[in-house]
């Protein structure tokens, strides 16, 4: 440091940066420069503006921003190359900013391990690192040399499974037990640090599947002996012990698990933001509803349990207490643990739970009575005793005086105490029997005998909370005793052995805390104790809290380690740890350390009808009196710690230090501050600095010649008389180690990091290059036959191979002939099918042509036969008309004849004189000229009858024509008829739909139609033939009509002011009306002409009998037209129904 010149990178501190003055430069203040500034400052790096001079009290420091700072105290920065260095004690310049540095990197590149010398540094992440602990990552280290160092290669870096694999390697090689300490403040990561080892130890020595079975105990321990706590969400509130057996081929033969100091006041009481043990969360969440009807869980049981609601919180972020109850009882259930058992446990913290809302009234201000509730009920129902049993040993206390029994009552203070009092010790001895179970579940066969075993230690960190109670007390105590056995290995214990071996030292000074543990635990003659005055105190009666505070102020006043503040006397009182000052109040202290039931409450579990409850009585007795005393919590915690010391001592050990990066609990925030003050509480400082300075590896003079003695190159019979040290001396020359790099000392011989790893690669060398020697041998050996019976084999197989080759030569020569015909044939078949369908075309086209000239011939010939056919049918009716005309006559004259009596000759004579002018005609002419006008209206009626004919058709081909102007025509007529309904309108071209419902114009038709009929001009023919066209023009015009509205209707046509329901019973009014009035007037018709046809002259002839004249009326052609009009009319009438 005294040689620091301009323009080196140094570490500067904010905390000692002076106020600047008005000098030159630019000098940032403190103020400027506090950025996340605590009480140590922040370490900042910069270049020296100056050389430094220790002697000016403050060098002036150019930052990386540019600014330039005064500042006190400076230390010198490390190269770049190291700041991820794998290990402190390989640092160039080991100092707190350095050390600060190198985990901040590695921690930020999520490598959590780091070395310090002998110590592992694991810094929390708060996030799974899934990658960090993979199959691959325990493949890697499972695969390491036994001796070498973890140094030796970059390949193994610092990790939690280096440090495992390295226990269990050295524990078959020298056969020692081993010990891993994981210890640091609470929320670090000791337990899943724990869990990590134990994973890695479980794959590596493996077994009979015990080390199955030591896994599934974390789930469990968890569950009971964890809570969130307000620097962590899986605290565990117990200190443990995991011994891993191992037989004589170093696999899992067994385990057992040690507890200590269980926090039992969780279960009444937590802080603010705190959780009461998981099992309980887990229980209301995850239990089948058979599981909650058998423990009486009610609906909401967070917010119904007193025990649970009390600090405000029942859930921890990101975890699912319903799935880790099911995991729980899986691991119950793969230890052994039965359903019964199991069912036992949930009904005992079902009951713990109720206890917590029994409910007590005052009577007097020194007796109460229990609420008898649903709580007292479950309660007393799930321990299996009486609501009055129960409500008794609550309320009251008995006591025997004088041989005497007295009952007490209790005021309500008391009794609340006395609840929260069983409820605690109900829980702690479950939690023993449960340790019980699980160690009678992990303990090896029988016979089987375990040759040495590996201990895992995982106790609860230093804690310092805003309330500190007694197991406050007595967690920092055992903290203050590890650290004082970390201390003792680590320093006391390498310069004591420094200066017995007469090894050339440098003393590295370090902080001893005999003093704080003396404070805390010494028995007289040594001094009194925290836990001796307190032991003092309980013995007596009236004893009280603040007496024992009184006392304990006043018998430490003067130790340095502890104070009080004199100004406010009271029940508290500070004890200065290693890890810093942390206050107690004294509260409760008397009655926590007495550790006492009152024994009605022992008697009533006793009692108990459910085995599982009266089981647990046993367990309650722990710390019963004995002799006429009982054994305190602080005293059987004090001797637990001493014995764990004494089995500690005598393994080896090795030290995991967890440290919490941040006091959130949050995932890549690194608090400077709050990690330089775990280093130095956990020593991890001065530990770097005694492993670089000393000499870490050591072997005794007998072991090492015994182990590398081999390597000598002398005889045998040479080394046989060769005492140990030479050898060892020998053994260095030979292996070219520096003077540097070793010391020798009385018994042992002591070397610097890394030396024995470069040893330990020389004689692995050697060992392989043995090993290769062998193996080639062996190999040479093995060869010779092998290459004869290769050869053999290779002159077999090529001749076998040309057989097939020539095999498949010759199938595949057939193949390719045989391709070649399949081409040739398919070739063939696809230009035959080609001309096929050409022909078949050509074909085609013959045949529709000649069917052309075949249909013209036909027509033509068709159409003359029809006209030849046409003509002889003509010929044949007028041949028959004549012959018909003959047959009348003949007739007539026949007729004639036998009225005259005279013959047909004769009448023919007459006739044809007649003819010629010779008969005169006795009658007058008038008949001849009626017969002849009614045949001549005949004619003209068949006429008509066949124009109408004519019309009608050229009328219906036309329809299709006219139908879209049609339409438009009706929407226009319904439009205009809707404005305007008395407008006069055509019959002929406007549709029905156009006419009023109010307009008659049949009244002359039906007035006609009640007389009858006069024909006029045109005679009946013509009155045939009007209402014969008067149908054909209204049958057309209903039908459209009625389509178009239907069209309307169903939204096809467009008619914006049509109404189509209004519209259809217009149409449907009007067809009956004309219906009804058309039916009368051809009713009318044709009475008229059976009347005039019955009432015309018929002619008479000379000398023959008068013929009727209605036999002579044309009534065919009418006839024939009535029946028409009938016919049309109805087929109107039913489309227009079924348009409707």
């Amino acid at each position: 440091m005294d040689t620091m010149k301009k323009g080196m990178r140094v570490w500067w501190n904010t905390a000692h940066t002076p106020v600047s003055g008005d000098g030159a430069g630019v000098l940032a203040t403190r103020k400027s420069l506090g950025r996340q500034q605590g009480s140590d400052g922040e370490w900042r790096q910069g270049s020296l503006a100056e050389d430094y001079d220790p002697s000016s009290g403050c060098t002036r420091v150019c930052c990386d921003d540019g600014q330039v700072v005064e500042v006190a105290v400076v230390e010198p920065a490390n190269p770049g190359v190291m700041e991820k260095v794998d290990d402190l004690t390989e640092l160039s310049f080991l100092n707190e900013p350095g050390i600060l540095h190198v985990l901040k990197e590695r921690y930020d590149d999520s490598m959590l391990y780091t070395h310090a010398g002998p110590v592992l540094v694991a810094v929390n992440p708060f996030r799974d690192v899934d990658a960090l602990y993979s199959k691959e990552q325990v493949s890697k280290y499972v695969k390491r040399p036994a001796m070498g160092h973890h140094s030796d290669s970059d390949e193994y870096v610092a990790h939690i499974f280096l440090t495992a694999d390295k226990a269990f390697k050295e524990m078959k090689i020298s056969g020692m037990n081993q010990s891993i300490l994981i210890t640091g403040e609470s929320g670090a990561g000791k337990t899943e640090t724990t869990k990590f080892v134990m994973k890695y130890v479980a794959g590596l020595a493996g077994g009979l599947g015990m080390e199955h079975r030591v896994l599934e105990t974390n789930p469990i321990l968890e569950a009971f002996g964890n809570a969130k706590t307000l620097h962590n969400n899986n605290s565990s509130r117990f200190g443990k012990l995991i011994d891993i057996h191992f037989d004589e081929s170093y696999r899992i033969c067994g385990a057992s698990i040690e507890t200590y100091l269980l926090e039992k006041s969780r279960v009444v009481h937590q802080l603010k933001g705190e959780r009461n043990y998981h099992i309980f969360y887990q229980l209301i969440r995850g239990a089948s509803q058979e599981i909650k009807d058998a423990c009486k869980i009610p609906d909401n049981p967070a917010s119904v349990f007193s025990y649970l609601n009390k600090s405000g919180c029942d859930v921890i972020d990101k975890v699912d207490d319903a799935r880790n109850f099911h995991l729980v009882c899986d691991a119950m259930a793969d230890i052994g643990i039965e359903e019964e058992k199991q069912m036992g446990f949930w009904q005992t913290l079902s009951a713990i739970l109720w206890l917590g809302n029994v409910r007590f009234e005052a009577l007097t201000d020194d007796s109460v009575s229990v609420v008898d509730d649903e709580a007292l009920e479950h309660t007393a129902m799930l321990l299996g005793v009486s609501k009055a049993c129960l409500a008794g040993a609550l309320s009251t206390r008995k006591m025997c005086v004088g041989g005497d029994v007295i009952v007490k009552e209790l005021n309500i203070e008391t009794a609340q105490d006395v609840r929260d009092a069983l409820a605690k010790f109900l829980y702690e001895a479950q939690f023993r029997d449960l340790i019980h179970l699980v160690n009678d579940a992990l303990q090896g066969k029988d016979g089987q005998s375990a040759m040495s075993k590996l201990s895992l230690l995982d106790i609860y960190g230093f804690e310092c909370f805003k309330e500190n109670s007694f197991e406050q007390l007595c967690i920092n105590y055992a903290n203050e005793r590890l650290q004082q056995q970390f201390a003792a290995h680590l320093f006391k214990l390498e310069q004591a052995m420094y200066e017995e071996e007469g090894v050339d030292w440098k003393y590295v000074e370090f902080e001893d805390n005999q003093a704080c543990v003396d404070l805390i635990e010494s028995k007289p003659p040594q001094g009194l104790g925290l836990l001796t005055l307190l032991d003092e105190e309980c013995l007596f009666p009236k004893g009280t809290d603040a007496s024992f505070s009184e006392k304990v102020c006043k018998t430490h006043s003067g130790h340095g380690k502890f104070s009080f503040n004199a100004n406010k006397p009271g029940d508290a009182f500070t004890i200065h740890h290693y890890a810093g000052p942390v206050s107690y109040s004294s509260q409760h202290f008397l009655d926590k350390n007495r550790d006492t039931l009152n024994p009605d409450l022992m008697n009533l579990v006793q009692s108990s009808q459910s085995r599982f409850v009266s089981m647990l009585s046993g367990h309650m007795g722990v710390g019963a009196p004995k002799g006429g005393r009982s054994a305190s919590v602080g005293s059987r915690f004090r001797e637990q710690l001493k014995v764990l010391l004494e089995r500690l001592d005598q393994s080896q050990l090795h030290f995991v230090r967890c440290i919490k990066p941040n006091a959130m609990q949050k995932p890549e925030c690194f608090d400077q501050s709050l990690v330089l003050h775990q280093l130095k509480c956990c020593g991890i400082l001065e530990v770097a600095r005694i492993a670089r300075a000393g000499y870490p590896t050591r072997y005794t003079h007998n072991d090492f010649a015994e182990r590398y003695k081999t390597f000598l190159p002398v005889s045998a019979r040479e080394r046989e008389s060769m005492k140990p040290l030479d050898i060892c001396t020998a053994l260095l020359d030979h292996f070219g180690i520096d003077q540097s790099q070793f010391q020798i000392g009385k018994t042992k011989l002591f070397f610097r990091a890394g030396v024995l790893g470069h040893l330990e690669d020389h004689v692995l060398r050697a060992t392989d290059a043995c090993l290769t020697i062998q193996s080639v041998t062996r190999m040479y050996q093995c060869r010779q036959p092998f290459l004869h019976m290769r050869q053999a084999s290779i002159n077999i197989q090529a001749c076998w191979r040309a057989h097939e080759a020539q095999l498949a030569f010759i199938e595949l020569k057939k193949r390719h002939v045989a391709a070649c015909h399949i081409q040739s044939v398919y070739k063939a078949h696809t230009v035959r099918g080609e001309f096929q369908e050409k022909l078949r075309a050509a074909r085609c086209l013959q045949i529709w042509w000649r069917q052309t000239l075949l249909r013209s011939k036909i027509a033509e010939r068709i159409a003359a036969f029809n006209a030849e056919e046409e003509r002889q049918q003509h010929e044949r009716q007028m041949m028959e008309q004549k012959i018909q005309e003959e047959e009348r006559q003949d007739a007539s004259m026949a007729d004639l004849g036998a009225e005259f009596n005279m013959s047909l000759d004769e009448m023919r004579d007459i006739l044809q004189k007649y003819t010629s002018g010779v008969l005169i005609v006795a009658q007058p002419r008038e008949p001849d000229s009626a017969l002849q006008e009614l045949q001549r209206i005949n004619v003209e009626l068949q006429k008509e009858i066949e124009e109408l004919k004519d019309e009608n058709n050229i009328l219906i081909d036309q329809q299709a024509k006219q139908l879209s102007a049609k339409k438009h025509a009706r929407v226009v007529a319904i439009t205009a008829n809707a404005s305007d309904v008395d407008s006069p309108r055509s019959q002929d071209s406007v549709s029905i739909m156009s006419y009023s419902d109010t307009e008659t114009d049949n009244g002359s038709n039906l007035q006609s139609a009640k007389h009858e009929l006069s024909f006029g001009r045109a005679g009946p023919q013509g009155a045939v033939a009007a209402l014969n066209a008067e149908l054909a023009k209204k049958g057309p015009i209903f039908n459209d009509d009625a389509a178009f509205i239907r069209e309307v209707h169903e939204g096809v046509s467009l008619a914006p002011n049509m109404d189509s329901d209004y519209e259809i019973k217009r149409l449907l009014v009007r067809y009956k009306t004309w219906h009804r009035d058309f039916k009368n007037r051809l009713k009318a018709t044709q009475a008229s002409l059976r009347k005039g046809a019955s009432a015309s002259p018929a002619p008479t002839y000379m000398n023959s009998s008068a013929k009727p004249l209605e036999d002579a009326l044309p009534k065919k052609p009418v006839a024939q037209g009535l029946s028409r009009t009938f016919k049309n009319l109805t087929r109107v009438g039913k489309s227009a129904k079924n348009t409707m």
